[in-house]
């Protein structure tokens, strides 16, 4: 077997005459000529080009104590505990008893219809063959009065698809199952969406959110009759309501919801819940699906409400598409989207709409809740933590600049996320006063990890108990997305750093090639095992956008420098490698992208300045390019255009005193185009 050293913090591309076409200057070779290189030299340090995240840089880089948990192993049992209803064929009404464990299983029951033609058309008369169901929360008996939510049912089956099962094909006893084509059950005729039981527009939440995960399931299982045509359906319908989404003759997404069938916006709730990134994501899965230019204006249109907006409109999960959208149409389609401005609402604790909403940092009384999801300082949720990782890790494969600050995010995670889980905690510090009977390992987590709560410091728990007179907090609504981070993490031989798979959660599928993202969170370099795939193989890294091993064979090594990360995209043997401008292809597909990258270290959101404060700037560029022009903006106004600045000092006659979003941005030499941004006052 072949072992290969690699050095990975290149900012170099090697083109291969014998491999490789395109235009290219014989700078942009190694040698600084048209001569082949060979595959496996070593090669020059170069600069990494890499984007910050103001809050993750004040994660640890590995938290203390750090242990990593096999979620991944956790979702297949969550899977096997869920699903083992479909052992026993015959439909039986759920009975739960609060008092009683025993009979809050088996969590799911088949959903049997009365009379069911021989053959139908789902898309006119719904969906009438067998499905099932489980309860929001283990022994939820509001159940028996509304029956399943699609908010729980549609993301287990895609959970248990991302973390390796097949959801179309699985079989108990000697019966095989399709759960994908079960999820249909949640598609309404009358709006023409799939969205949660109750009432269509009184939520964009229950309208959106599992019309979403319905739309990534159809992507995993694109053959399902008739799911493509109800993804295709409820893109239709939100894209008609665009026109609708106006307050006071301005374009505004303030509502609480929208009737598609009345076709207004719904104010009344006393709260609003901005729809945000989740359109834009319906938007351009369906242009993916179609190529129709149509949706992928529509994605545009959300966008550009969020590129100006001056409030955080975080809001659940639904912010949580917003970068990865705005990522792919920039390498993709030529906009210019603030990515990070869009990922700063992610962490930032200054949503308008849901006070404190967040990923949080710091700890509750012990317990590190970096890369947690929830209200800031009180209220962590496993859902969204678990939810969120599935919209990063695709965001990385398409940027690989953000790789270090994801992978710092990814790692916190995994170590915190042990929280939610029962058997990772004290009895006394869960609401549960014993184990689940049914669940031995402990694997449904649960909804949320408290500060403090009724005299207690630091408890599991959830809303079921305290909100809804529920007999658990144990949710099956938030294991639901268990999948979605154990399928895409798995640890190396050296603790801490993890092989995030990229591609799995990548519902637009960028390109064919498996793609990885490894980042070492110690201060001092360290050398990895890479498993290789069968065959031979070239690996690229789209961080440092170079080939750092061709026609491979056998498990490499990886030699990864403290804090630095690394994006492989996994290639045949001999792949044909092609520059066209600022893009890389192999084998004619887009895997990547020339980057510059500008920084703010020293600002912060809602950050107060004066005119005395030194506004720093943080630069990186590919070997061999330069910043030839950079610009200032406050909102709109312009207060510098010319060549680089180390740092900058407005002029206080120029601003009155109040909030803007303050802009740099950077242009190359060789035509890269790069901004940053950051929400701040100006006294």
């Amino acid at each position: 077997m072949k072992r290969i050293w690699m050095v990975v913090t290149l900012a170099l591309i090697l083109f291969f005459s014998s491999a490789c076409e395109g235009t290219t200057d014989p700078g942009d070779t190694p040698n600084g000529d048209d001569t082949p290189v060979p595959h496996h030299d070593y090669l020059p340090m170069g600069s990494p080009v890499f984007k910050q995240v103001s809050a993750i840089n004040r994660f640890p880089a590995l938290p203390p104590g750090y242990r990593y948990v096999d979620y991944r192993t956790m979702a297949q049992q969550l899977d096997k505990l869920l699903f083992s209803f479909a052992e026993d064929s015959v439909a039986r009404q759920p009975n739960y008893s609060p008092i009683d464990q025993s009979t809050w299983t088996p969590l799911g029951f088949w959903i049997d219809q009365g009379r069911v033609p021989p053959q139908y058309d789902p898309l006119v008369s719904g969906f009438l063959g067998r499905t099932f169901g489980f309860p929001t929360y283990v022994g939820d008996q509001r159940l028996l009065a509304s029956g399943p939510e699609g908010v729980t049912v549609i993301p287990l089956v895609f959970g248990s698809s991302l973390a390796g099962i097949d959801k179309r094909a699985q079989t108990f006893g000697e019966v095989t199952y399709d759960f994908v084509e079960m999820t249909q059950k949640f598609y309404d005729t009358g709006s023409r969406l799939v969205h949660n039981s109750g009432v269509q527009g009184q939520s964009f939440w229950y309208d959106i959110y599992p019309q979403i995960i319905f739309a990534r399931l159809y992507h995993l299982y694109p053959d399902t009759p008739n799911m493509q045509e109800m993804v295709l359906n409820g893109a239709d319908q939100w894209l008609k309501a665009l026109p609708n989404f106006v307050k006071d003759g301005v374009v505004s997404y303030e509502f609480v919801g929208y009737n598609v069938v009345l076709e207004a916006p719904t104010t009344v709730g006393g709260h609003i819940e901005p729809p945000n990134g989740g359109l834009a994501f319906l938007f351009y899965s369906a242009y993916v699906i179609t190529g129709d230019d149509a949706y992928l204006e529509g994605a545009k249109e959300v966008l550009d409400y969020l590129q100006v907006t001056q409030r955080n409109p975080n809001y659940e999960a639904m912010t949580d598409y917003a970068p990865w959208v705005a990522a792919i149409l920039n390498a993709r389609h030529g906009t210019q989207y603030d990515v990070g401005k869009f990922i700063d609402f992610l962490y930032d604790e200054d949503s308008a709409f849901r006070a404190g909403w967040a990923v949080m940092e710091g700890s509750f009384h012990g317990h590190r809740v970096e890369g947690l999801v929830g209200q800031a300082g009180d209220y962590a949720f496993s859902m969204n933590s678990f939810h969120l990782a599935t919209t990063l890790a695709p965001l990385v494969r398409v940027d690989a600049r953000y790789a270090p600050a994801v992978g710092r995010h990814f790692v916190n995670l995994v170590h915190n996320a042990r929280v939610f889980f029962p058997h990772q905690m004290p009895l006394q510090q869960q609401t549960m006063p014993n184990f689940l009977e049914v669940d031995y390992r402990g694997v449904i987590p649960y909804e949320g990890f408290r500060n403090q709560y009724a005299g207690v410091n630091g408890l599991a728990m959830g809303d079921a108990t305290t909100m809804f007179g529920q007999p658990s907090d144990l949710s099956l609504y938030s294991a639901a997305m268990l999948g979605g981070l154990g399928g895409l993490v798995d640890p190396t031989d050296v603790p801490g750093i993890l092989r995030i798979d990229l591609a799995k959660a990548d519902s637009f599928n960028l390109h064919p090639y498996q793609t990885y993202l490894y980042h070492n969170p110690h201060d001092v370099e360290h050398t990895v095992h890479f498993e290789a795939p069968e065959g031979r193989y070239d690996l690229f890294d789209t961080m440092s956008n170079r080939l750092v091993g061709a026609e491979l064979e056998g498990d490499v090594t990886l030699r990864i420098p403290a804090g630095s990360a690394m994006v492989l995209v996994v290639l045949p043997a001999n792949s044909r490698y092609v520059r066209d401008g600022q893009n890389i292809y192999a084998n004619g597909q887009w895997i990547s992208a020339l980057r510059a990258a500008v920084n703010l270290p020293n600002l912060e959101t809602r950050q107060s300045i004066t005119s005395s404060y030194d506004i720093r700037f943080d630069t990186h560029v590919p070997e061999g390019d330069e910043v030839v022009r950079m610009r200032l903006f406050f909102n709109e106004i312009e207060v510098y255009d010319g060549p680089i600045l180390e740092a900058f000092r407005y002029n206080k006659s120029d601003l009155p005193d109040t909030d803007y979003t303050f802009r740099v941005e950077i242009t190359t030499r060789q035509g890269l185009i790069d901004t940053a941004s950051k929400r701040i006052i100006a006294n």
